[in-house]
Protein backbone atom coordinates (compact mmCIF):
# COMPACT_ATOMS: atom_id res chain seq x y z
CA UNK A 1 0.00 0.00 0.00
CA UNK A 2 1.49 3.39 -0.96
CA UNK A 3 1.70 6.34 1.37
CA UNK A 4 -0.64 8.34 -0.76
CA UNK A 5 -3.45 6.07 0.23
CA UNK A 6 -2.85 6.53 4.00
CA UNK A 7 -6.00 7.96 5.60
CA UNK A 8 -3.95 10.03 8.19
CA UNK A 9 -2.41 12.13 5.43
CA UNK A 10 -5.51 12.47 3.37
CA UNK A 11 -7.52 13.47 6.40
CA UNK A 12 -5.51 16.70 6.85
CA UNK A 13 -6.69 18.18 3.62
CA UNK A 14 -3.15 18.79 2.13
CA UNK A 15 -2.13 17.43 -1.21
CA UNK A 16 0.78 15.02 -0.98
CA UNK A 17 4.07 15.99 -2.66
CA UNK A 18 5.15 14.06 -5.64
CA UNK A 19 8.29 11.94 -5.71
CA UNK A 20 10.32 14.30 -7.93
CA UNK A 21 10.01 17.27 -5.58
CA UNK A 22 11.06 15.18 -2.58
CA UNK A 23 14.10 13.92 -4.39
CA UNK A 24 15.18 17.44 -5.36
CA UNK A 25 14.80 18.67 -1.75
CA UNK A 26 16.90 15.80 -0.43
CA UNK A 27 19.60 16.44 -3.01
CA UNK A 28 19.79 20.16 -2.12
CA UNK A 29 20.06 19.38 1.61
CA UNK A 30 22.88 16.92 1.03
CA UNK A 31 24.73 19.45 -1.10
CA UNK A 32 24.44 22.16 1.57
CA UNK A 33 25.77 19.77 4.25
CA UNK A 34 28.69 18.79 2.08
CA UNK A 35 29.68 22.47 1.76
CA UNK A 36 29.11 23.64 5.35
CA UNK A 37 30.75 20.73 7.21
CA UNK A 38 34.28 21.17 5.72
CA UNK A 39 34.05 24.93 6.29
CA UNK A 40 33.12 24.43 9.97
CA UNK A 41 35.95 21.93 10.47
CA UNK A 42 38.47 24.31 8.94
CA UNK A 43 37.41 27.19 11.17
CA UNK A 44 37.51 25.19 14.40
CA UNK A 45 40.81 23.31 13.96
CA UNK A 46 43.58 24.17 16.50
CA UNK A 47 46.55 26.26 15.47
CA UNK A 48 49.78 24.37 14.80
CA UNK A 49 53.33 25.68 15.18
CA UNK A 50 55.69 24.85 12.37
CA UNK A 51 59.44 25.15 13.02
CA UNK A 52 61.44 26.05 9.96
CA UNK A 53 64.80 24.31 9.56
CA UNK A 54 66.66 27.56 9.12
CA UNK A 55 65.42 29.12 12.41
CA UNK A 56 65.47 27.90 16.02
CA UNK A 57 63.51 29.39 18.88
CA UNK A 58 61.90 32.77 18.91
CA UNK A 59 62.75 35.19 16.19
CA UNK A 60 65.25 37.68 17.52
CA UNK A 61 64.28 41.31 17.42
CA UNK A 62 66.46 43.63 15.47
CA UNK A 63 67.67 46.82 17.08
CA UNK A 64 69.15 49.80 15.40
CA UNK A 65 72.02 51.63 17.09
CA UNK A 66 71.76 55.38 17.17
CA UNK A 67 74.90 57.49 17.62
CA UNK A 68 74.36 60.36 20.03
CA UNK A 69 76.38 63.51 19.72
CA UNK A 70 78.14 64.58 22.98
CA UNK A 71 76.43 67.26 24.99
CA UNK A 72 78.09 70.62 25.11
CA UNK A 73 79.14 71.43 28.69
CA UNK A 74 79.30 75.01 29.88
CA UNK A 75 81.64 76.08 32.74
CA UNK A 76 80.15 77.09 36.05
CA UNK A 77 79.83 80.83 36.65
CA UNK A 78 82.17 80.62 39.65
CA UNK A 79 84.84 78.90 37.61
CA UNK A 80 84.51 81.45 34.84
CA UNK A 81 84.97 84.37 37.27
CA UNK A 82 87.93 82.81 39.19
CA UNK A 83 91.23 84.28 38.01
CA UNK A 84 93.68 81.86 36.49
CA UNK A 85 96.62 80.99 38.73
CA UNK A 86 99.93 82.19 37.50
CA UNK A 87 102.36 79.44 36.76
CA UNK A 88 105.67 79.61 38.62
CA UNK A 89 108.53 80.73 36.53
CA UNK A 90 111.31 78.21 36.06
CA UNK A 91 114.47 78.88 38.00
CA UNK A 92 117.20 80.53 36.02
CA UNK A 93 120.37 78.50 35.96
CA UNK A 94 123.60 80.37 35.79
CA UNK A 95 125.73 79.27 32.96
CA UNK A 96 129.35 78.54 33.64
CA UNK A 97 131.76 80.59 31.66
CA UNK A 98 135.31 79.50 31.21
CA UNK A 99 137.87 81.51 33.18
CA UNK A 100 135.37 82.80 35.78
CA UNK A 101 136.38 82.73 39.44
CA UNK A 102 134.54 80.33 41.74
CA UNK A 103 133.72 81.70 45.20
CA UNK A 104 133.98 79.07 47.94
CA UNK A 105 131.83 79.80 51.00
CA UNK A 106 132.80 78.48 54.38
CA UNK A 107 130.30 76.39 56.35
CA UNK A 108 128.74 78.02 59.36
CA UNK A 109 129.81 76.35 62.59
CA UNK A 110 127.79 76.57 65.81
CA UNK A 111 128.75 79.42 68.07
CA UNK A 112 131.20 78.47 70.78
CA UNK A 113 130.19 79.02 74.36
CA UNK A 114 132.35 81.27 76.37
CA UNK A 115 133.32 81.01 79.99
CA UNK A 116 130.52 83.34 81.00
CA UNK A 117 127.91 81.15 79.33
CA UNK A 118 129.07 78.03 81.17
CA UNK A 119 128.43 79.58 84.56
CA UNK A 120 124.85 80.49 83.69
CA UNK A 121 122.19 78.14 85.06
CA UNK A 122 119.44 77.13 82.69
CA UNK A 123 115.91 77.95 83.96
CA UNK A 124 114.90 74.32 83.32
CA UNK A 125 117.54 72.98 85.71
CA UNK A 126 115.90 71.39 88.76
CA UNK A 127 117.64 71.58 92.09
CA UNK A 128 118.58 68.33 93.76
CA UNK A 129 116.04 66.95 96.21
CA UNK A 130 116.95 66.92 99.90
CA UNK A 131 118.17 63.73 101.52
CA UNK A 132 115.46 61.18 102.20
CA UNK A 133 114.14 60.80 105.74
CA UNK A 134 115.98 58.05 107.58
CA UNK A 135 112.76 57.08 109.40
CA UNK A 136 109.98 56.79 106.76
CA UNK A 137 106.56 57.50 108.24
CA UNK A 138 102.93 56.91 107.31
CA UNK A 139 100.13 59.24 108.49
CA UNK A 140 96.41 58.57 108.60
CA UNK A 141 93.86 60.87 107.00
CA UNK A 142 93.20 62.70 110.28
CA UNK A 143 96.91 62.63 111.30
CA UNK A 144 96.06 60.88 114.57
CA UNK A 145 97.88 57.66 113.63
CA UNK A 146 101.52 57.48 112.58
CA UNK A 147 103.64 54.45 111.66
CA UNK A 148 107.38 54.29 111.06
CA UNK A 149 109.72 51.57 109.84
CA UNK A 150 113.44 50.96 110.36
CA UNK A 151 115.48 47.99 109.18
CA UNK A 152 118.53 46.13 110.37
CA UNK A 153 121.57 46.99 108.31
CA UNK A 154 121.66 48.92 105.04
CA UNK A 155 118.40 48.46 103.13
CA UNK A 156 118.25 50.63 100.00
CA UNK A 157 114.81 49.59 98.70
CA UNK A 158 112.69 52.50 99.94
CA UNK A 159 109.65 51.51 97.90
CA UNK A 160 109.40 48.22 99.83
CA UNK A 161 109.28 50.02 103.20
CA UNK A 162 106.62 52.37 101.81
CA UNK A 163 104.54 49.33 100.85
CA UNK A 164 104.89 47.88 104.36
CA UNK A 165 103.84 51.14 106.02
CA UNK A 166 100.76 51.53 103.81
CA UNK A 167 99.59 47.94 104.17
CA UNK A 168 100.08 47.62 107.94
CA UNK A 169 99.02 51.18 108.79
CA UNK A 170 95.72 50.89 106.88
CA UNK A 171 94.77 47.88 109.05
CA UNK A 172 95.59 49.48 112.42
CA UNK A 173 92.62 50.63 114.51
CA UNK A 174 93.62 52.14 117.90
CA UNK A 175 91.42 51.20 120.87
CA UNK A 176 88.76 53.61 122.04
CA UNK A 177 88.94 55.25 125.44
CA UNK A 178 92.70 55.85 125.40
CA UNK A 179 93.64 59.31 126.69
CA UNK A 180 96.40 60.52 124.37
CA UNK A 181 95.87 64.27 124.71
CA UNK A 182 98.79 64.99 127.04
CA UNK A 183 101.39 62.77 125.35
CA UNK A 184 101.37 60.43 122.34
CA UNK A 185 101.18 56.70 122.96
CA UNK A 186 103.77 54.68 121.08
CA UNK A 187 104.69 51.02 120.74
CA UNK A 188 107.35 49.29 118.64
CA UNK A 189 107.13 45.79 117.17
CA UNK A 190 110.02 43.77 115.86
CA UNK A 191 109.59 41.05 113.25
CA UNK A 192 111.50 39.43 110.43
CA UNK A 193 110.17 39.24 106.86
CA UNK A 194 111.12 36.15 104.88
CA UNK A 195 111.68 36.19 101.12
CA UNK A 196 108.17 34.82 100.56
CA UNK A 197 106.56 37.64 102.60
CA UNK A 198 105.76 35.59 105.70
CA UNK A 199 106.74 37.07 109.09
CA UNK A 200 108.79 35.40 111.81
CA UNK A 201 109.71 36.19 115.46
CA UNK A 202 107.07 38.91 115.88
CA UNK A 203 107.25 40.46 119.36
CA UNK A 204 106.71 43.72 121.23
CA UNK A 205 110.06 45.45 121.36
CA UNK A 206 108.98 48.59 123.24
CA UNK A 207 105.65 48.57 125.05
CA UNK A 208 103.37 51.58 125.29
CA UNK A 209 102.34 50.77 128.85
CA UNK A 210 98.88 49.62 127.72
CA UNK A 211 98.53 45.93 126.97
CA UNK A 212 95.39 46.39 124.84
CA UNK A 213 97.17 49.09 122.79
CA UNK A 214 100.05 46.72 122.06
CA UNK A 215 97.53 44.04 121.06
CA UNK A 216 95.92 46.32 118.47
CA UNK A 217 99.35 46.88 116.88
CA UNK A 218 100.05 43.13 116.81
CA UNK A 219 96.59 42.50 115.35
CA UNK A 220 97.27 44.97 112.52
CA UNK A 221 100.52 43.16 111.70
CA UNK A 222 98.81 39.77 111.57
CA UNK A 223 95.96 41.17 109.43
CA UNK A 224 98.48 42.47 106.88
CA UNK A 225 100.27 39.10 106.62
CA UNK A 226 101.48 37.87 104.16
CA UNK A 227 103.56 40.93 103.33
CA UNK A 228 104.95 41.58 99.83
CA UNK A 229 107.93 39.35 98.95
CA UNK A 230 111.40 40.79 99.44
CA UNK A 231 113.06 42.42 96.40
CA UNK A 232 114.90 40.01 94.15
CA UNK A 233 118.11 42.08 94.44
CA UNK A 234 118.13 41.82 98.25
CA UNK A 235 120.91 39.34 99.14
CA UNK A 236 119.75 38.08 102.57
CA UNK A 237 117.06 35.50 103.28
CA UNK A 238 115.14 37.72 105.69
CA UNK A 239 114.79 41.37 106.69
CA UNK A 240 114.59 42.59 110.29
CA UNK A 241 112.07 45.43 110.71
CA UNK A 242 111.42 47.73 113.71
CA UNK A 243 107.88 48.96 113.17
CA UNK A 244 106.50 51.77 115.36
CA UNK A 245 102.85 52.67 116.04
CA UNK A 246 102.08 56.13 117.45
CA UNK A 247 98.68 57.50 118.41
CA UNK A 248 97.86 61.07 119.48
CA UNK A 249 94.53 62.84 119.82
Amino acid sequence: MEWREQPSVLRRGAAPADGRTVGIAIAIACLVHLILVPVALYKTRPAREIALPASSGARPSRTKLVRLSPLRSFPAPEAAQAPAKARPKPALLKRYTSGAKIAIREERAPAKKGKGDETKVSPKTVAAAPAADLVPRWFSSDSSRVTSAQTDGDFRFAYYLSTLRNKIGSRWVPPQGVDARNRPIKTILYFRVKRSGQIDQARVEASSGYAFFDQTAMRALLAATPLPPLPAAFPDNYLGVHFGFEYQQ
